[in-house]
């Protein structure tokens, strides 16, 4: 069914520190459908072949071939799942849960799990055609869970979680990465047994591992990026990147992220006062915990940079999270100590991990990026910039949630929440664009010389002050929950090149998990 989408302008914000480079909107395609609780529109690639988007919807578990014909967007729904169980009876279909395009855009990868969480996934490859339409081609047998798909450099790769969610009662499946060589058609699930040997070297240079239990089994892998002959994939809740070879097909090693110091990085943790009041907090750390990486190289160098967004796990009856109400007397952090602040703040449970110092706190993300060599060396930490420009742009909606709307709702966990990055080259410079899950809009940033990286601008076309109908949920007959009108949650990221772009501009894709849209914006 064909879907047509009458463009419907937003409210924009564009706020700039320093007058360059910027994006500016252009329009949104519409699912029609939204989620307080995300997962709708959540991955979304460009094919130039075709001159489609394809985006992610996991909602109504649909695949959309997105064009733009200058004045509308229109969207052909491709079903997925129908095809795969077609070519597969005896795959047992769960969940789609990203997509990549190649270069040339004549081939589409889709990641998809299994039913059963404890069942290997499957990597899908189809050929593009010229109307948008795409052909299965071969299926692969992937790690369990797959769920971050990347093509580059003659190979297709899957991140696969493996994460226990049955509880840690019942069985941990191991994470790992799936490769699929596109020149021999082979493929290989590479696992990371080879460091549970080296357990203790690991936590003790600050890799986060959960008591009594392997690197095998604790490593999930979420999100890669390709760089030359190395894979570097992030494994969020260990704080950690793995590096794989893709020549001998086996990790090399696993670095960590290391912490934000809020004793001297300013954070704003009080949810209380319903204004930006950052302060520091000696003995307060935020754990890194990257979900989306991104990588470009500069003079021979390879950088990695991370969006540090702060992940806790919650499975069964399990949950490593400490929620301390210091508006309460008396009220004290796990390490014993009472921070000047109201509310309540969420704390990661260090009582149940290795690699963490008992005589500190930690908080979930560092409410930014970083930039890291290859070998794990930080270059750069976007500090507190996130909550500054973000307060200065809407300082009635700061650090808000994505399913309401209330100014400091977040600010005692995770902050605006930096959810996914994306680096493009444009002439001699190089540019990240960060986007922040929780408050939303896209941050860009010259990164050209990571030894002065500059702050550029901030664009958010979230509509903070209208709900979109039927949306409302109350707890306690109070409006709880809610989804506002315009961009909300942005999750994936995909800058398409004005060589190969459909206006022939400069586009980024950004693909909104809560409020079920895709928009694009040019950079200029």
């Amino acid at each position: 069914m064909k879907k047509i989408i009458t463009l419907t302008f937003v409210l924009l914000t564009s706020f700039s520190l320093v007058f360059a480079q910027e994006l500016k909107y252009v329009g949104t395609y519409s699912s029609g459908e939204f989620n307080t609780d995300g997962g709708v529109m959540e991955i979304v690639t460009y094919s130039p072949f075709s001159q489609r988007a394809y985006a992610v919807n996991g909602q109504s578990g649909m695949l959309a071939s997105i064009s733009y014909d200058g004045s509308s967007f229109y969207s052909d729904d491709i079903d997925v799942k129908k095809i795969i169980e077609n070519a597969d009876p005896n795959f047992s279909y769960g969940d789609m849960t990203s997509v990549c395009a190649s270069a040339d855009g004549r081939l589409l990868a889709i990641a998809l799990q299994a039913e059963g969480y404890n069942d290997g996934g499957k990597i899908a490859l189809f050929t593009v055609n010229e109307d948008g339409s795409i052909f299965l081609s071969k299926i692969y047998d992937a790690g369990i869970q797959p769920d971050m798909i990347l093509i580059a450099g003659g190979y297709v790769l899957s991140a696969d979680e493996g994460e226990p969610r049955l509880g840690y009662d019942a069985e941990d499946p191991k994470g790992s990465v799936t490769v699929v060589d596109l020149n021999d058609g082979t493929s290989k699930v590479i696992y990371f047994d080879s460091f549970d040997q080296k357990r203790d070297e690991l936590v003790a240079s600050g890799v986060i591992i959960k008591k009594d239990s392997l690197p095998s089994r604790d490593f999930e892998p979420e999100y890669l990026t390709v760089s030359g002959e190395k894979a570097y994939v992030t494994l969020q809740e260990n704080n950690a990147i793995a590096v794989l070879d893709l020549n001998s097909l086996e990790f090399v090693n696993v670095f960590s992220l290391g912490f934000e110091d809020f004793g001297t990085t300013y954070v704003d943790i009080n949810k209380d006062d319903e204004t930006y009041n950052p302060k520091n907090y000696p003995g307060l750390y935020g754990i890194r915990m990257a979900d989306g990486i991104a990588s470009f190289e500069r003079n021979g160098v390879t950088y990695l940079i991370t969006a540090n967004e702060g992940d806790s796990r919650e499975w069964g009856d399990y949950i490593n999270e400490v929620e301390v109400d210091f508006s309460k007397e008396d009220a004290l952090s796990p390490s014993g100590r009472g921070y000047d602040v109201g509310g309540k703040v969420v704390f990661f449970d260090s009582s149940d991990y290795d690699g963490l110092d008992d005589g500190c706190d930690y908080i979930f993300g560092s409410r930014g990026m970083s930039i890291y060599t290859e070998d794990g060396s930080l270059v750069y930490s976007s500090s507190d910039i996130a909550e500054k420009v973000t307060f200065d742009a809407f300082p009635n909606y700061f650090n808000c949630s994505n399913d309401n709307s209330f100014i400091d709702d977040r600010s005692g966990k995770k902050g605006p929440e930096a959810e996914s990055v994306a680096v493009a080259s444009v002439g001699d410079n190089v540019y990240a664009f960060l986007a922040l899950e929780r408050t939303g809009g896209i941050i860009v940033f010259d990164v050209s010389d990571v030894n002065d990286v500059k702050y550029l601008s901030y664009i958010n076309t979230r509509d903070f002050e209208n709900i979109r109908s039927g949306s409302e949920e109350y707890d306690d007959g109070e409006l709880d929950k809610y989804v506002t009108l315009g961009d909300v949650a942005p999750e994936g990221l995909c800058f398409v090149p004005s060589s190969i772009s459909p206006i022939e501009k400069d586009v980024l894709l950004a693909a909104y998990e809560v409020s079920g849209t895709v928009s694009a914006y040019i950079f200029e």
